[in-house]
């Protein structure tokens, strides 16, 4: 149903029924004089008060500033990776010293010993690294925290990759002896030990990940790092 209003002309004052939303320029039927409805009025043209609001608002969140948590977690990493420098990258370097030695003095001439102290030197370059970037990390700074979840990923790789890597006859127990074969006998069939799994390395790299992935995508963690 059409609803119409009566305004009247501006030139002649008559009476004059319009649609009730009509709008533009019109010409009175009594005296032909022209005059524009509807033309005035802003709002007409952008009516901003039937839009609806967003239900999806960005609410700008400031998180408090909690300095024991970055410190918590960037020397958490730093006492592993010194941890894994002494403990595993130093003995390697005097192992390797010592087969060195050895070699030397029943004048072998194989390297042997030179490939370990190089290996184990690799290792502790990594380890350092890793402990200079867990002080990093304490002290907020993103770009360590980012750093140090690589280097958690990358020893968590070498952790599985070298125990995939190993012996099998020598990180297995024996299934079947043949006991015909010599004094002592003779292995003849392996099976896998849970015994040789680095269990407690995984552990430990994949609590790591686990610290540093949270850091980055937990907002109220990711906020104590600029």
């Amino acid at each position: 149903m059409i609803t119409m209003v009566e305004i009247l002309c501006p030139h002649c004052e008559e009476e004059i029924e319009l649609e009730d939303d009509a709008k533009g320029e019109f010409a009175c039927p009594y005296c032909e004089g022209e005059f524009e409805w509807g033309m005035d009025d802003e709002e007409d043209e952008f009516d901003f008060s039937v839009a609806e609001p967003s239900p999806r608002q960005d609410v700008l969140v400031e998180y408090d500033d909690i300095p024991a948590i970055r410190i918590t977690a960037g020397s958490i990493f730093a006492t592993v990776m010194g941890f894994y420098a002494a403990f595993v990258a130093l003995p390697i370097i005097f192992g390797g010293l010592f087969v060195s030695s050895i070699e030397g003095a029943v004048d072998s001439g194989t390297g042997f010993g030179a490939i370990i102290i190089l290996m184990g030197i690799v290792y502790l370059i990594f380890f350092v690294t890793g402990i200079t970037f867990g002080i990093q990390m304490a002290k907020g700074h993103f770009t360590a925290l980012i750093v140090c979840t690589v280097l958690s990923v990358i020893s968590l790789i070498g952790t599985i990759v070298f125990w995939l890597m190993g012996n099998d006859s020598e990180n297995a127990e024996c299934a079947e002896w043949d006991y015909d074969s010599g004094i002592f006998g003779e292995c003849v069939e392996y099976e896998s030990s849970l015994s040789s799994v680095p269990i407690g390395g995984i552990i430990i790299f994949a609590l790591l990940i686990a610290m540093n992935v949270s850091m980055l995508f937990v907002p109220k963690l990711r906020y104590q790092y600029y």
